[in-house]
């Protein structure tokens, strides 16, 4: 009777661990190097975004110059974040849908970035490159579903382990205070 009691008792533990969902997990390691890499993939560009938010739009030429590098930098950082987060591959099961769609949509706009680098560059720096720039990158977009990144963010913060770790995650609060 004992041994069954005692049996049970551990068949019943194994079950529930072995059934917890994610959330009920510690953060491992390859989960909070998934977060940093969602980030610091973002980091670049929203840096870049807020130094040409900063330029004086009477100096073309200086908008210009940051747009360059908006553009440049999104290219470089996208890719290398959508190649990391493959390698790492999905950060739980409950995610893997969200790790595919991210993935997706950070490779989609790393090549429409890099697709619109020459034209941009192209550009004279004058009164019209503005529009001129934001017209190449709505012809270069190669984004199938744009609402993918935000999309990623409430699944990452509806989840308090994950928001926890975007909380403690140095390119994430770099992103946040970049993006203000």
């Amino acid at each position: 009777m004992r041994t069954r009691l005692i049996a049970t008792v551990l068949a019943t533990a194994v079950l529930t661990v072995s059934c917890a969902s994610d959330e009920e997990k510690p953060l491992t390691d390859a989960q909070g190097q998934w977060v940093d890499a969602f980030c610091g993939g973002l980091l670049p560009g929203v840096k870049a975004g807020a130094e040409l938010r900063a330029q004086d739009s009477a100096d073309p030429a200086a908008v210009k110059a940051a747009y360059l590098k908006l553009v440049t930098a999104n290219a470089t950082s996208l890719a290398d974040a959508e190649k990391k987060l493959k390698e790492l591959g999905p950060p739980s099961d409950e995610l893997k849908d969200v790790h595919e769609r991210t993935v997706a949509y950070l490779g989609e706009s790393a090549k429409s970035y890099a697709a619109a680098q020459a034209p941009v560059a192209a550009l004279q720096p004058d009164a019209q490159f503005w529009d001129g720039a934001e017209k190449v990158l709505a012809d270069t977009s190669q984004v199938k579903s744009p609402e993918q990144l935000r999309a990623t963010f409430d699944a990452l913060e509806k989840s308090p382990k994950y928001a926890a770790a975007m909380g403690k995650s140095a390119p994430c609060g770099d992103v946040k205070s970049a993006g203000r």
